[in-house]
């Protein structure tokens, strides 16, 4: 007989200040209420990228509660792809009691799961929110100012914060929020983009074989990227425990840099566990490198500390 499908349903909440998120509670076709993952993309990204890894986790008999980030992919909020990692902080929270009164997720068994950016809001959500019963962090940011200068030098910053004056010159002015390029495209190298490793990534970065996630530009806004160089979760690590910790790290990360990861990994107290992969950051993403092999690890990680199935 074939496994029964998996439901999958088209939701909505009121986040913080009113803006409403979408996304999908994706859960076994079997009696719940089932032990919740809640999972959201990273920078400027969309949950059609995350799909595949929320199948794996109702395969194993979790409910996901799956949403875009404000002013991304089919959430609201403008300017579009605007990007404030301490508002997605508390939406995340918002996410959490939405996952209180959903009646196929159970409220007493929640996990976090995110990736790159998001790898970062969970750290600092399960530090703040008991609710939060189990944590999986993979390739996480760690410190925006330190990862910045790690990749590009002291001597950088200074186009940065150049970037950023003028930005606010022009706001004052009534003039829209600047943008800046996510991706170095190969016909039209930029002076600066905020997120590529290698040509090997771009495909990923820019949409897979599948072309982008609809709505998605290649920008974010200007103001992004300072709120990305002051945002830091170092000082959130202590204080996760007793919530259990996975993180993923891959050696040869160059977006979120490895040694900022173990910083914080180390810094954290138990229960916790580290996964080390070879290559880099988005090989976390391809079926064909470490994907099934991290997801794997979360999975099981949520078994150990969600328990399985229904109660």
């Amino acid at each position: 007989m074939a496994a029964a499908t998996a439901v999958k349903e088209d939701i909505e909440f009121r986040a913080d200040n009113g803006v409403i998120l979408r996304g999908w509670v994706m859960t076994p076709n079997s009696e719940g209420p089932h032990p919740t993952i809640v999972m959201t993309p990273g920078f400027s990204s969309s949950i059609t990228r995350l799909e595949s890894v929320a199948d794996a986790f109702v395969a194993r008999g979790f409910g996901v509660l799956l949403y875009d980030q404000r002013t991304c992919g089919s959430s609201d909020g403008e300017p579009r792809q605007d990007v404030d990692p301490v508002a997605q902080d508390r939406d995340m929270q918002m996410a959490l009691s939405f996952v209180e009164q959903h009646p196929a997720l159970d409220s007493d068994r929640i996990g976090l799961w995110g990736s790159s950016y998001s790898g970062g809001n969970v750290l600092v959500v399960a530090a703040m929110d008991r609710r939060v019963k189990a944590v999986v962090s993979q390739v996480p940011f760690i410190s925006g100012y330190d990862q910045f200068v790690l990749g590009n030098g002291q001597g950088a910053l200074a186009a940065i914060d150049d970037n950023m004056d003028n930005d606010r010159q022009g706001r004052l002015k009534g003039e829209e929020p600047g943008r800046i390029q996510l991706v170095r495209m190969p016909t039209d190298p930029a002076d600066q983009a905020v997120l590529f490793e290698d040509q090997a990534d771009y495909e990923y970065l820019v949409g897979g074989p599948q072309g982008p996630a609809p709505g998605w530009m290649n920008s974010v806004t200007i103001r992004s990227t300072g709120r990305a160089l002051a945002y830091d979760v170092r000082p959130f690590m202590r204080r996760i425990s007793p919530t259990p910790l996975l993180m993923v790290v891959a050696a040869d990360d160059q977006t979120t840099p490895p040694s900022l990861a173990l910083e914080a990994y180390d810094a954290a107290l138990e229960p916790k566990e580290l996964v080390m992969i070879s290559g880099g950051h988005y090989g976390v993403y391809w079926p064909h490198l470490s994907r099934d092999l991290v997801t794997d690890a979360a999975a099981r990680w949520f078994e150990t500390h969600l328990g399985k199935g229904t109660r």
